[in-house]
């Protein structure tokens, strides 16, 4: 593990590893630590958590996809449901670009190795630490000779100090519930829900959402007593239009991920982002603690 640590004068501390996909392993903002990290000590990698879902977040049904009139084969990491997922960047070595007290910047390159996805990339990413937030923006620069098809996530698990999540409460936009099979593929069914402040008592999330109204900015609240933690993402063409809230089974959580693309983009298109040789797109995040 290569841990680089960032601080500012507000006591606000974020902890990231860097040999382990530029991954966030710790966050302490607004006085509260609010990263869960790992999921299980024997296993770090399970359920990906602060994973950057990079070039797709989530699955792709059968590990197969059709782009410009080729197909593509994936490998099949998620071998219950028998589906590609999460890209491949996730656990993946970073170079530190550089590092100052409250900023850093690391970068992945990747030289299209992989036959299911032949398309090289440079993927940047920025933590930069305020006064209670976290800032984190991911940019892509295709590098290649054509076209690539782009999505991604990033897959934090939040709380408040290992407190249960069944006393906590999560304010959500006005959104479209989308139906998934019991492959977690999304039908062409969805369901309009409107904004609301959801008791986590005694409730389950594992959904996929993409934002119904038009916004710059689109915010998520977990409230915990008087504490309020903040999740905003940037939204509109190409952006972070898509999330998903997911409740693991130990209840001292809960997944807020932002997502530029709907599950199993790279078939059904929803979201998908199209990048041209040498242009770069980016996403932007950022994590605030009130109260």
């Amino acid at each position: 593990m290569t841990n680089l640590i960032l601080k500012n004068k507000n006591g606000d501390q974020v902890e990231i590893d860097l040999s382990s996909g530029a991954t966030v392993t710790g966050l302490h903002i607004g006085g509260e630590d609010v990263i869960k990290y790992p999921l299980k000590e024997d296993d770090p990698k399970k359920g990906y958590p602060s994973a950057l879902l990079f070039p797709f977040p989530n699955r792709i049904k059968d590990g197969t996809y059709s782009f410009e009139e080729k197909e593509y084969t994936l490998e099949l990491n998620d071998l219950d449901s028998q589906n590609a997922i999460h890209g491949f960047v996730a656990f993946e070595s970073f170079d530190l670009i550089s590092h100052t007290p409250s900023k850093l910047v690391a970068q992945y390159k990747y030289d299209g190795y992989k036959e299911g996805y032949p398309f090289p990339f440079e993927f940047t990413v920025t933590y930069a630490l305020k006064e209670n937030t976290l800032n984190l923006t991911a940019e892509v620069l295709n590098t290649g000779e054509g076209n690539m098809p782009v999505g991604f996530a990033w897959h934090p698990y939040f709380g408040f100090n290992s407190n249960a999540v069944g006393e906590m409460t999560v304010k959500v936009p006005r959104r479209k519930k989308l139906e998934l099979s019991d492959r977690f593929i999304p039908t062409s069914e969805f369901e309009i829900e409107r904004s609301e402040v959801i008791k986590l008592k005694n409730t389950i999330l594992d959904d996929v959402y993409t934002l119904e109204n038009e916004v710059d900015v689109s915010e998520i609240e977990l409230r915990w007593k008087k504490k309020k933690l903040k999740v905003s993402q940037k939204a509109g063409k190409n952006k972070l239009n898509y999330f998903i809230l997911h409740t693991p089974a130990s209840r001292d959580s809960i997944a807020i991920e932002p997502q530029s693309c709907n599950t199993n983009a790279f078939n059904n298109g929803e979201g998908l982002i199209i990048l041209k040789k040498g242009k770069k797109t980016k996403f932007e995040i950022s994590v605030s603690v009130e109260g």
